[in-house]
């Protein structure tokens, strides 16, 4: 008799910040941490396309909470699709999990916000959110659909 599947995720093991810092620091040099209020942050700038503006994130995570990210400048497109109500971005639903505490943010979180910032520019070019999306519906999203019109 094996371990239920809630016995098994108790035993998976969090990345500790300075784990979680090394591999950031690693991949993506130009980042930058700091700890503010008892929260790690880096800071850094991603550009998805080799013509698209360079845009400047930083990334928040708390050991007890998922991580979170917002685009500090340039300033996102007003009506902006695939954003949660404290206008961080939507990388992924929390409720399908597919971040979990034993994953480092380098390989997720940070290329999923290139990813989503990828699709952001495809937004603004064509007015639809092309990226995958199965929670269009959810009221915590900021406009409550991912393929808000551009205005």
């Amino acid at each position: 008799m094996g371990l239920s599947k809630a016995e098994y995720s108790q035993l998976k093991s969090t990345i500790n910040l300075g784990l979680q810092s090394l591999h950031i620091l690693r991949r993506f040099p130009g980042f930058i941490y700091r700890r503010e209020h008892g929260i790690a942050v880096w800071r850094g700038t991603l550009q998805p396309r080799q013509f698209s503006p360079k845009y400047r994130v930083a990334v928040r995570y708390k050991l007890s909470s998922y991580p979170t990210v917002n685009v500090i400048s340039p300033t996102l497109a007003p009506k902006a699709p695939h954003l949660w109500k404290d206008g961080s971005l939507c990388l992924y639903y929390p409720r399908e999990k597919p971040w979990q505490k034993d994953m480092l943010i380098a390989k997720t979180i940070i290329p999923w916000t290139a990813l989503w910032l990828y699709y952001y520019e495809l937004w603004l070019d064509t007015g639809k959110w092309l990226g995958p999306s199965s929670h269009a519906s959810d009221s915590n999203l900021l406009n409550g659909s991912t393929n808000s019109a551009i205005e």
